[in-house]
Order: structure tokens, then C-alpha cells, then sequence
């Protein structure tokens, strides 16, 4: 049997296959369960392993992992031999990398395939393997190929070459070649491609690298025969003629000649958790860190999971079975020899039916998917909400203050291991099952952030299948798919009869055939869109006409009808609707009273897609607001809505209580109103919006237990904000200049801090830069000075978790200015929350400049203006003693901190893990001086305390605010820190890789601690002898802080405390 590790069946195009040597590694796993699977009964039997170029490294790894665990220990005791075609042996060779790149661009086909291999930097994990194989102390027979004629390589290959000895150069450097000049390279010679074992026998081939790792090497008869032999006398040696008739007929060892059988299947009957426990690294006792075990275990998923909200099937749903057969084969039709993902790009313009067509799809195959997720791609924020849902749905979010960040990374990596046959995270994820086919739905993919969206929250990997509908039609070249156009005639008219209960055994065939040439009319005049099709469908029903009738009713109405083009406010491709098209809405709206009317318009400057209808309660509810006494109580509310839905301007979701509506029929609302009518319609939603968004108190302004009311707010607000812009660069803003709307600025502000509360960093400046924008252009009108103050305290506190120290400190030196001139206009009276948050938030922008007695001041300033005002001062008189502690002025740092972790065990807010992280780093100040005074027992006993108080403080940030947010990745980082100083370098390793995974979560804006993670793991490594890793960790550490802190003032780290600097005083 042959064990394919898909290594050389890449395509031009799968970026996502083996991109590091672990990956590669990981199929070791792979091959030690196929074996036991296909063994099982006949244990006992030999074997021998023929490998060429990169499979020795699988091979190699999986016969370490068959000693180390007993229940595949036949594996090792069973090899009776092995064979090695152009594989490297020497992990000491000087130039041991450049020959694995080389060799893997031989294997790939080119260069440029192999760069992810150089870029991805574990080089350790394939030398390890190396260097413990050859101390394997094996038994077993090797025979080994190595290569006697060069490769060739010419300029289209290699651009840059690295003279090597295995070249007959001296060593240099780098040199660039004339571009047509081909050089010869001799990739694996002997002294790379031997073992060094007693037992091992190594042969020179008159073959180059490519030739000797092509098996069977068919084309070279004479290469062929020696293999051939060499295998043979290896079957012999270990399986003789005379011992054969033991096996039975089933067992007996195949012919050579016959064909291999393949296998990448996983086995369904060995254990998982013998596996799990026994190759992973080794790890921190859970009781020491007093963690629940439960938060150690990866979640397993809810498998079949089926979200859609909020839509349901579509009994009504009519044709496209073509399309949705074309779908289905593209999503589905799997290729033997290669896996890779489908996707299928489902475009056109507005009403064609793509988010129906997408639904039916869902419904109708359900059963080709264990895993389907339906999500909302219109935007950040809504892509966001949709994966905290299937993180609950699919039950792995074991935290319920998750932030959407963590939802995200935790969602592509279940997608990403389910759809993996013999993956360790596929099986703690689904429980034992693997290749689970999974299906993602991207709908509404409109945006100009639309590719860089996608790229984001797809998971990695070739696994899962994508359908993704959008207007762009560029989308079609990149992921496939097709363009959908309208309906042909005869299918057209077919829906529009359907659609409208057309009965034809009621008239003659005379009757019949004008009537059906009158739909026939009425579908052309709206284009054959579907969306207006159901339009005219609910018009003939509501007012039963016949077609004939309403075909006459229609063409009068489009006579006076206006020319003016239908435009979606976010249409990116300038694509527009002919004026006939508006027709149907317009006598669909001109059959609405005036209140559905009112009501429709002020829906139409919210998400169309979710308007939750206790929205609209509360918000009409909280205020006695004139505009909005057409829908005051909630008999009038269920009056409009029936009215509404009776037009099917707007379609519900009973199970959900939530109301819908077309991008198109929201344009056209905007497009029957004149500009007075716009402006109030706005106002409404915009007061509506404000009336249900739950604000805290400003003393206790972080509030979790109102993110799930604010999240669901949120794209209605995105909403406002867009209409808004788009209003004022036209020319005719929604809010006249001569007037002013705080309210609008106010709820931007809000919105952008529950997105600063939640992690969503990359949203924030998208509302409040509009909000600055907005008061700093009506700041004459007077009033402003307090909202515009909290904007820039927003800006200033998106500017410290960034580490944009600079920035930062202006930000809050604007607030402070602002808050100022609201105190002396009258707009704040003292004593104020506001003062003592300018205060200290300016304390903490000097603190970030290292500014440090400054800092103090303000500081100090702040819980003097406290007073007797409520709030908890724990953050602040913590930043405090942070400060005091960076001044070396320990005793009085502690003096601060002890009081606030008094219960060591307040799990209530992350403040009091707060207060323990930065008592756990006075501690270790004060040990140090310890030491430096000769008290090395003392010394000690304050380190082990600095450990239990670090420890502490992780366990009640992964309480609080959970094990994935990056100031819980701060706290595992310092456990590493203490793990590393015992020299527990394993469980120091496992430490930071837990915090360098949350900090990669959101790279952008955690770079800095980024950098200072490597820098610490390259630490840890050359500690443990492995200088070279280590190295190569410390250095790119360094390069990213040169990148950092910039050119100029970049100068080479000296110690840990360089990279200690780059990073916010409070993950220090």
C-alpha cells in the first residue's frame, strides 16, 4: 500500500497546502493510525518502508511517535527495513536549510512554491526529527539512494542563490546571476544522504535529484531494476521464502508489480487520547495554575449544526433548479488525488434572487453537510455577530463573555481541523469524526472591504465548501461560479402565474391565452426580476385583477412616472435600475395609509436585514416624541406592521420577531421622498436607535452584560452613520447644517466604545472619526464640548491598545482640553466622573511616553476629583502603582496594591487580576533587589510568591474576561516569564505559545507584544541548547521591533527589557 501525503499534487493555486515543516510533520500521525488500522489482526507481520525526498521526514516522525507509545509500538518492532530515495540525513550540515528548500521546490515544481516552507522558521521541528532518529538505536536494515548527477536550475527558478559545499563552492554570500546562466547542484550526495548506521547500506544512482525521487522510476529501466532488487532482498532478508507459508493467504506479502492501494482515510477504532497524551509537549500541572479542567479541553463541536437565522426555507421558492444544480456540483464533486476547497461565487445585480437561490441551496442539500453556517457578510460588525452565534451554536464558545475577535479565530479553527481526515484538533473537536463536510455562506458580500473581509474570517486550509453571494461580479474569477441574469420569459411568466394563484380551468382558451400574453407583458416591463415579479404578484392578489387588468393599470402609471434611475446608497459597480422597475413599488406604496407609509421610511435608514421588532417598541416607548405618535402603543405598531407585510415591502421572521427588507425597495423609499421627508424619516430612526442602545453609568462604563443588547444595535447604527455620510458628501445632509443633532454623535461614540469593549478594533474609527468630524462642524451652534471629549478619549484608548503611545497621549490631551471648556460653558458641573477619567486617562498617555512623575501628578489629581463620587477605583489607583513601581519605588507601589486584592478569589470584574498582575511584577522587582543584596533564600521565596500572585491573576482573567483576550495573553506570557526562570522550559514554551495564538488573533494591533513573545521564546530556547532556533527567534523578534519603533531610533536590543519597552505599560 502507498500512504499519499499530498505533497507533490499541489496546484498552482493551493496557497493554503503544507506551508510549514510542522504541517508536514503532522502527517506522521496520519500514517502510524492507517497502519494500525490496516494491521489490525496481523500485528505481528514485517514491513518495509520505501520513501523518497520528504517522506523520510513523516516516516522518521512516525516511528519516534511508535516507540514512545506502546499501543503502536509493533509499528517499530515490526520494521524489518527501510529504503530511502534522495532523502537528507545530516541535520549538522552547514547548509542543512537551503538543501531542504531546494529539494522541496524539486518536489513542488518551483521555487516560488517552496518560499512559505523558508518563511515558515521552524526549521527545529524537521532537525529534531533528524537527530532522534539516528539515535534510534533501530534494528532494522536501511538501504539509501543518493543522487550522482546535478540538478539544473536556471534563473526562472532561482533568482538568488546560496552557494553551498554540496556545490563545490567555497561558502559566500548571496550573489545574483545573469539571467540566463544555469547552474548544476547535487541536492543529496553521500555525505548528506547517510545514517551513519552499522546496519545501513548507501548506493549511488546515476540519476539527479528529481529523477531519483520519482518512484517508481519507470522511465530509467536500469534505476528501476535496482530498486527493484535492493527491495527484494530486503523482503527476503526480513520475511524468507521458508517462513512465508506461516502467513495466510490474506496475509501474504502482494506482489510488487501489482498496483499500490492508497490510503489517507483516518481509522474509526484506535484511540485518540492514548495518541493525544502521548506526543504532545509537556505542559503545566492544572493544579498549579487552580484552572478548571474544563477550560484546558478543546470544546467539542455540536455536530450536525444548521444555522441560518434568520431565514427559513422557502416554501414558495419556485425554479432555478439549473442553478442550484450547477451549485451543487461545484460545492460537491470531489477529486481522488487532490483536496481542495470549493467555492462558488453566486453574482448579480439587486432582486435577481441570490439570497433566495442561496437559502433554497441550504435547505435542499442539507443532507451533503454535517456543518452549514449562514453568514451575513454585509460589514465587520454583522460578519462578527454571526460567528459569536455559530461559536454558540456549534458549542464551543465555553465563555460567555467571548469577545468577537476570539469567536472568529475559534470558529475558523473548528472549520478548519473538522474538515481533516487524521487530525488531532479534528478529533477533540467532533468527537471522533473526521472529513466532516461543512458548507460557509457568505451573503451579501457587497462592501469595498468585501475581499479583505473574506480573507479574513475564511478559515485556513483547502477543507469546507464557500457560497458566497454578492453584486461584484469580479468575484466570479476568483472563487468561480456565475453571473445570474433575470429569468427567461417562459419562466418568468411561469412565476408570476404561481406566484399570483393563477387558474386558467376557470376561462376559455381564448380568455386564457390573452391573459397569459397580458404576463407575458407585465414580466418584460420589470426586466424579468424576480423581486418585481413578486411585486406585481402581491398587487394582482391583494386587488384581484386579472393580469390583463393590472398589465392596463401598470402602463398608465409608468406614463407619469419620473425617469430617475433606482441606486443602491453602497453599489460599488455603478449598476442602476430602470425607472419601470419602480413602478411596482410605487404602487405598492401608494396602496400604504399614511402611517405604514411613515413607518417604512423610517425603516429604511436601518439594517434591512434584522429590525427587531422589540426595537421598535423600546424605542418609541422610552420618549414621548411627536414624529413618532403614529406608532406610539403597541396596537398601532401590529396594525402597520400587518399592512406592511400585506404589501411584501417587508418580509418576517416569526421565529425570530424580526422584520426585513430589500436593499431595492429601501433605495426606492429614499428615491419617493424629497428632502424634508428624508431628513425626518432619519431623525426617527436615529431617535429609535438612541432610545434602545443601553448606556452604563459613566462610573461603571464596563458593562458585559449589556454587550448582547448594544451588539445587536450596532449594524443599525453602522447604518445611520453610512446614510449619513453618503447624505453630506452629496450635499444634502440628513441633519441640516443650520441645526444640530448631539444625539447622532452620541450614539456613534457609544457604538464605537462597545466595539473598543468587545475587541472589535478595526471598527472603532469608522464611527468615531465621523462623530469628531461632525461636532468639530457644529461646535458653534454650542454644546459638544463633553461628547467631543469622550470621542477623543475613545481615539486616545484605540491608540494605547495599538501601543501608539504618541497618539495616545494627544488623543487624551484633546479630551482634557475639551472637558475643560465643557465644565466652563456649563455643560458639566464639578464634582464629575468626566473630570476624573480626563484626568487619569491623561495620566495614562504620559505613562505610555515613560513620562513617568507626570504621570503620577495626573494620576493623583484623578482620585483626589474622585471624592465621594461612586465607581470603582481599582484601575486607576493601579495604574498608579505601576507607575510608582517603573520609578523603582516598590514599597509604596505595594502599599497601593494591597488593599485591592484583599479577596484574591473576586471574580466579579477583571479588575482585581488586574491589580494581581501588577503586585505580581513588584514582587519580582523586589526579589531582584533581594538578590542584588546577598538574600538568596529570601530572594526565592519572594520569586515563588511573584509566581502564586501571577498565577492568581491569570486564573481570574480567564474568569473574567475570559482564557482569549489579549490581556489574559499579557498574564500567560508572565507565567512563561517565572516557568522559564525555574527552568521549566517545556511548560515556559507552552505558556507563550498560548499567548502568542491570542495575540495573533489580531495581529494589527498587537504586533508589539508580538514581538516581545518571540524574543522571549527565542530566550527560552537557547537556554535549552538550541542556540540556532533560538536565534533565528531573536532576530525576528528584533527586526519587528526595528520596524516598530522605526529606523532612526532603533538600536539593538540589549536584554528582554528592550522589548518590555514597546509594549503598554499594563502588559508589562
Amino acid at each position: 500500500m502507498t500512504f499519499d501525503y499530498g505533497f507533490t499534487t499541489l496546484g498552482d493555486h493551493d496557497t493554503e497546502a503544507i506551508s510549514s515543516w510542522q504541517m508536514l510533520l503532522e502527517q506522521a500521525i496520519a500514517l502510524v493510525m492507517g497502519l494500525t488500522m490496516r494491521r489490525e489482526g496481523v500485528e505481528h507481520r514485517p514491513i518495509v518502508f520505501v520513501c523518497h525526498s520528504f517522506g523520510a521526514f513523516i516516516l522518521k516522525k512516525a516511528l519516534i511517535i511508535a516507540k514512545e507509545q506502546h499501543q503502536f509500538r509493533h509499528i517499530l518492532e515490526n520494521t524489518g527495513g527501510i529504503v530511502f530515495l534522495g532523502c537528507l540525513h545530516n541535520e549538522n550540515h552547514p547548509n542543512v536549510e537551503e538543501l531542504c528548500i531546494k529539494c522541496s521546490a524539486v518536489e513542488l515544481g518551483a521555487m516560488k512554491k517552496a518560499e512559505p516552507l523558508r518563511r515558515s522558521g521552524d526549521w527545529h521541528a524537521i532537525k529534531e526529527v533528524m537527530e532522534r532518529f539516528r539515535t534510534l538505536d533501530a534494528p532494522f536494515r536501511v538501504r539509501g539512494f543518493f543522487e550522482l548527477k546535478p540538478t539544473m536550475y536556471q534563473v526562472g527558478r532561482f533568482s538568488v542563490v546560496r552557494k553551498s559545499e554540496c556545490v563545490s563552492f567555497s561558502s559566500l554570500k548571496s550573489s545574483l546571476w545573469p539571467s540566463k546562466l544555469t547552474l548544476d547542484f547535487k541536492l543529496c550526495p553521500k555525505h548528506v544522504s547517510s545514517l551513519g548506521w552499522d546496519n545501513e547500506q548507501v548506493l549511488g544512482v546515476d540519476a539527479n535529484h528529481e529523477q531519483i525521487i520519482t518512484f517508481p522510476p519507470r522511465s530509467d529501466q536500469q534505476f528501476f531494476d535496482i530498486l527493484m532488487t535492493t527491495i527484494e532482498g530486503l523482503v527476503d532478508a526480513v520475511c524468507p521464502a521458508s517462513t512465508r507459508p506461516a502467513f495466510t493467504c490474506s496475509e501474504e506479502p502482494s506482489n510488487l508489480s501489482e498496483p499500490w492501494q492508497v490510503f489517507q482515510d483516518p481509522p474509526s477504532n484506535v484511540s485518540q487520547l492514548s495518541i493525544l497524551s502521548g506526543i504532545k509537549d509537556m505542559h503545566i500541572d492544572k493544579s498549579l495554575l487552580g484552572l478548571d479542567t474544563k477550560s484546558q479541553v478543546t470544546p467539542k463541536a455540536v455536530i450536525p449544526c444548521f444555522v441560518t437565522t434568520p431565514y427559513e426555507e422557502n416554501p414558495r421558492f419556485i425554479g432555478r433548479d439549473d442553478i442550484l444544480h450547477e451549485i451543487h456540483q461545484a460545492l460537491t464533486t470531489t477529486n481522488d488525488t487532490m483536496k481542495s476547497r470549493k467555492t462558488f461565487a453566486l453574482a448579480g445585480l439587486g432582486g435577481m434572487g441570490k439570497t433566495q437561490i442561496a437559502i433554497e441551496y441550504t435547505f435542499r442539500y442539507r443532507e451533503a453537510y454535517q456543518v452549514i453556517l449562514w453568514a451575513h457578510a454585509d460589514g465587520k460588525a454583522k460578519l462578527a455577530e454571526s460567528y459569536l452565534t455559530f461559536a454558540q451554536e456549534l458549542g464551543i464558545a465555553n465563555d460567555e463573555k467571548m469577545s468577537p475577535e476570539s469567536a472568529k479565530q475559534l470558529v475558523k479553527e473548528c472549520l478548519t481541523a473538522l474538515g481533516k481526515s487524521f487530525d488531532l484538533l479534528a478529533i477533540a473537536y467532533s468527537n471522533g469524526l473526521t472529513d466532516v463536510n461543512w458548507l460557509l455562506v457568505f451573503d451579501n458580500a457587497d462592501g469595498d472591504d468585501k475581499e479583505e473581509l473574506l480573507k479574513e474570517y475564511l478559515p485556513v486550509g483547502q477543507q469546507g465548501s464557500v457560497l458566497v453571494t454578492t453584486r461584484d461580479f469580479r468575484l466570479i474569477a476568483q472563487m468561480g461560479g456565475i453571473e445570474l441574469t433575470v429569468l427567461d420569459a417562459e419562466s418568468a411568466v411561469n412565476l408570476l402565474t404561481i406566484m399570483s394563484c393563477f387558474d386558467s380551468s376557470k376561462l376559455d382558451d381564448k380568455e386564457g391565452k390573452e391573459e397569459l400574453h397580458a404576463a407575458l407583458h407585465i414580466v418584460k416591463r420589470v426586466d424579468c426580476l424576480p423581486l418585481a415579479i413578486m411585486h406585481a404578484a402581491n398587487l394582482i392578489l391583494s386587488d384581484a385583477c386579472s393580469f390583463s387588468e393590472f398589465f392596463e393599470a401598470y402602463n398608465n402609471r409608468e406614463l407619469i412616472q419620473d425617469c430617475e434611475e433606482v441606486r443602491l446608497v453602497d453599489q460599488s459597480n455603478g449598476a442602476s435600475y430602470r425607472y419601470s422597475l419602480r413602478t411596482v413599488w410605487n404602487m405598492n406604496f401608494d396602496r400604504l395609509q399614511p402611517g405604514p407609509q411613515s413607518l417604512i421610511k423610517t425603516l429604511s435608514y436601518m439594517d434591512p436585514d434584522r429590525i427587531q421588532l422589540r426595537h421598535l417598541a423600546e424605542g418609541v416607548e422610552k420618549v414621548d416624541d411627536p414624529a413618532l405618535s403614529f406608532m406610539g402603543n403597541a396596537y398601532k405598531r401590529n396594525k402597520l406592521k400587518s399592512q406592511l407585510l400585506r404589501s411584501s415591502l417587508v418580509s418576517q421572521s416569526e421565529k425570530h420577531k424580526e422584520l426585513r427588507m430589500h436593499r431595492l425597495v429601501q433605495a426606492s423609499c429614499h428615491l419617493r421622498m424629497d428632502l424634508d421627508q428624508r431628513r425626518e424619516s432619519f431623525n426617527n430612526a436615529l431617535t429609535i436607535v438612541k432610545n434602545c442602545w443601553p448606556v452604563p453609568p459613566r462610573s461603571a462604563i464596563y458593562d458585559p452584560s449589556l454587550w448582547d443588547a448594544q451588539q445587536a444595535l450596532l449594524p443599525h447604527v453602522q447604518s445611520l452613520c453610512a446614510h449619513y455620510i453618503a447624505s453630506y458628501e452629496e450635499g444634502n445632509p440628513l441633519i441640516p447644517h443650520e441645526t444640530v443633532t448631539w444625539d447622532f454623535a452620541k450614539i456613534l461614540y457609544e457604538a464605537g466604545w462597545y466595539c473598543y469593549e468587545r475587541g472589535l478594533l478595526g471598527l472603532i474609527n469608522d464611527l468615531l472619526l465621523p462623530a469628531e468630524q461632525y461636532c468639530l462642524r457644529h461646535l458653534g451652534k454650542g454644546g459638544g464640548y463633553r461628547i467631543l471629549a469622550d470621542i477623543y478619549g475613545g481615539i486616545g484608548s484605540l491608540h494605547t491598545e495599538s501601543n501608539m503611545f504618541q497618539q495616545a497621549h494627544d488623543s487624551f490631551r484633546r479630551e482634557w482640553d475639551y472637558l475643560k471648556l465643557a465644565f466652563e460653558c456649563g455643560e458639566l458641573q464639578r464634582p464629575s466622573i468626566w473630570e476624573v477619567f480626563g484626568l487619569a486617562r491623561l495620566g495614562n498617555g504620559l505613562h505610555g511616553l515613560n513620562r513617568y512623575k507626570e504621570a503620577e501628578d495626573y494620576y493623583h489629581r484623578a482620585l483626589k476629583a474622585w471624592g465621594d463620587l461612586p465607581g470603582d477605583r481599582t484601575v486607576y489607583t493601579t495604574n498608579l502603582a505601576i507607575c510608582l513601581w517603573l520609578q523603582g519605588r516598590l514599597n509604596d507601589a505595594e502599599k497601593r496594591l494591597r488593599p485591592l486584592v484583599k479577596d484574591k478569589e473576586d471574580a466579579t470584574n477583571f479588575r482585581t487580576g488586574y491589580a494581581l498582575l501588577a503586585l505580581g511584577n513588584v514582587e519580582i522587582s523586589q526579589a531582584r533587589s533581594l538578590t542584588e543584596k546577598g538574600r538568596k533564600k529570601e530572594s526565592e521565596a519572594k520569586y515563588k510568591e511573584a509566581m502564586e500572585t501571577h498565577l492568581q491573576s491569570l486564573k481570574l482573567y480567564i474568569q473574567t474576561i475570559g482564557p482569549r483576550h489579549h490581556r489574559t495573553a499579557d498574564t500567560y506570557h508572565k507565567v512563561g516569564w517565572h516557568l522559564h526562570l525555574w527552568g521549566n522550559y517545556a511548560a515556559a514554551l507552552s505558556m507563550l505559545e498560548k499567548a502568542l495564538g491570542i495575540y495573533l488573533i489580531n495581529p494589527e494591533h498587537l504586533k508589539n507584544e508580538i514581538a516581545r513573545t518571540r524574543y522571549k521564546r527565542g530566550c527560552i530556547y537557547q537556554d535549552m541548547g538550541d542556540r540556532q532556533r533560538g536565534t533565528v527567534e531573536i532576530r525576528e523578534a528584533e527586526r519587528m521591533r526595528k520596524e516598530i519603533i522605526g529606523s532612526e531610533n532603533w538600536q539593538p536590543a540589549t536584554g528582554e527589557e528592550d522589548f518590555d519597552a514597546i509594549v503598554q505599560f499594563w502588559s508589562r
